[in-house]
């Protein structure tokens, strides 16, 4: 019982939170009416609108992205911001998963996505008693359609990065109902249900979101069920923790739902204050990160990359690279090439490893950064959801996926063409999938090693309820990560780890980043 009600109360705490908002268009007293809120339309229909903006600032802003994004060698810096250099330091380190911990991998999304899902949940119930959005409810389906988009990408999300959580719906009474920590798989298996009730919802219905729920972007009914179908394939794809898990991989369902997805790429537009990407801004400036010689070194014909392997990890540094990608390079080492350029030596300090030190730097969507932080921010494209049909191909034996690879191994990359009888070309649908998808959906690298079981040993498969919710709950503070330990890469468990073998750490965009400075 003292669980439930301290479950209530921050919900309550997320409510009035998210009420406050400068999303929604409710007046922000001192003492907010639920109440009252719940009772106009205009209200309710702000606090489900809102909600979205939420979700994004939760995961494709500081956390988890810039992090795991390093964890899985997509990316790589030294720097303490964002827990990048704790994630990346070799061996691997537990997570700090302390209340006290300098870094809030988990603890940030875990309070977003519970924040956006507690706000649409209350608009969920406000509807279902009868309120009405729009004349006679005309906008009813609409704003329903939304909140089960929101609270299904929301446990999707915390589903694929959090060993386990509460699956938390607008049929749930808080009043009579224990909330129970559910597996990651049964996690996402609630969040597939959400986005197929996000789906029907749609099909049965014609509107245009508001171009304010997601910033640039006026959604027809059927753009979002073309969204949610896209989502779901992801989540089912990202959910898997190691190749054993992937080898259960619903692939059929996979390819249904990628059948249906999106058809131009999903790409929120930033407005330099609210609306912003953290892996598109800090991800592609110099100073901040570089481009991880592990995936745009592959291709390398130099023999400098496969040396750099070989070499103790303590002792690796800068190497140039020549490739024939022209993504990557124009063919010099020194040459800029469409997603990728030399940039030089880094800023990175020596002390913390020159193993993370690299001359190149990802700018395909440095516009983000020149431009204020504004313009269109991809974060699904089509390209993904290709890939993602190509793997499902593969694995139940269809022709046709070499095809799907090459339209951008081919097209942009202008390698040699793939062929479906390769006995390489599941690397080389990875390759293009780690290459495409660089810097656009937060911790897609991060989840693709993971269930490809390419982690670095000792990083964490997953993360752990964060410590402070674990001592709010009075339950143990438990972590995961560190060479060898249990839920470490490659999966030896998911059994957590005593939080005691963790070592002690070192110690509006404009709003966030004012005085911002690197750790």
């Amino acid at each position: 019982m003292k669980k439930l009600i301290v479950f209530n109360i921050l919900l309550l705490f997320f409510f009035f939170l998210t009420l406050c908002s400068t999303d929604l268009s409710v007046q922000n007293e001192n003492n907010p009416d639920a109440a009252r809120a719940l009772s106009e339309p205009k209200d309710v229909e702000g606090l489900i609108g809102g909600s979205y903006r939420n979700w994004w600032s939760n995961t494709q802003k500081s956390y988890p992205g810039m992090a795991l994004g390093v964890a899985a060698w997509e990316i790589t810096s030294s720097w303490g911001n964002f827990g990048m250099q704790n994630a990346g330091t070799e061996p691997r380190m537990p997570y700090d998963n302390r209340p006290t911990g300098r870094y809030r991998t988990a603890e940030y999304p875990w309070y977003g996505m519970y924040r956006s899902i507690s706000a649409v949940n209350d608009g969920l119930v406000a509807i279902n008693k009868g309120l009405k959005i729009g004349e006679d409810g005309k906008d009813n389906p609409r704003a329903k359609a939304f909140a089960k988009f929101v609270q299904g990408i929301s446990h999707g999300f915390l589903g694929c990065f959090i060993d386990k959580a509460f699956i938390f719906t607008e049929d749930v009474d808080l009043e009579t109902t224990q909330l129970e920590l559910k597996p990651y798989n049964e996690v996402v298996q609630a969040a597939v249900q959400m986005l197929e009730e996000c789906i029907q919802i749609c099909e049965s219905n014609s509107f245009t979101l508001p171009d304010t729920w997601i910033n640039g972007l006026p959604l027809t009914n059927t753009e979002l069920a073309q969204l949610a179908h896209s989502y779901i394939a992801r989540f089912l794809l990202q959910v898997a923790r190691s190749p054993e898990e992937r080898a259960q991989t619903d692939w059929n369902k996979i390819l249904e739902h990628c059948n249906q997805g999106i058809v131009t790429d999903f790409a929120p537009i930033g407005d330099g204050d609210y609306w912003w990407d953290r892996l598109k801004y800090q991800g592609q400036h110099p100073t901040w990160v570089r481009a991880s010689y592990h995936t745009i070194g592959v291709l390398d014909k130099s023999g400098n990359f496969q040396k750099w392997i070989n070499t103790p990890v303590a002792d690796r540094s800068y190497i140039y690279i020549t490739v024939d990608d022209k993504r990557i390079t124009n063919g010099d080492p020194k040459s800029n090439g469409t997603d990728f350029g030399y940039y030089g030596p880094c800023q990175f300090r020596p002390d913390r490893g020159t193993y993370f030190f690299s001359y190149y730097m990802h700018n395909r969507y440095k516009y983000h950064y020149d431009n204020g932080a504004t313009g269109p921010m991809p974060a699904f494209i089509v390209t993904e959801l290709n890939l993602i049909k190509a793997e499902a191909m593969y694995e139940l034996g269809m022709s046709g996926v070499a095809d799907i690879i090459n339209q951008t191994r081919v097209g942009r990359g202008h390698l040699p063409p793939a062929t479906d009888s390769d006995s390489d070309l599941l690397e080389k649908l990875k390759y293009e999938k780690r290459i495409e998808t660089f810097l656009t959906g937060s911790c897609i690298a991060f989840y693709d090693d993971r269930r490809w079981g390419d982690l670095t040993p000792g990083t964490p498969i997953h993360y752990p309820v964060p410590g402070k919710e674990l001592e709010i709950l009075q339950m143990e503070i438990y972590t995961f990560g560190g060479a060898g330990n249990p839920g470490s890469a490659p999966k030896l468990s998911n059994l957590p780890i005593d939080i005691s073998l963790i070592p002690k750490p070192e110690g509006s965009l404009r709003k966030v980043d004012a005085g911002l400075k690197l750790e």
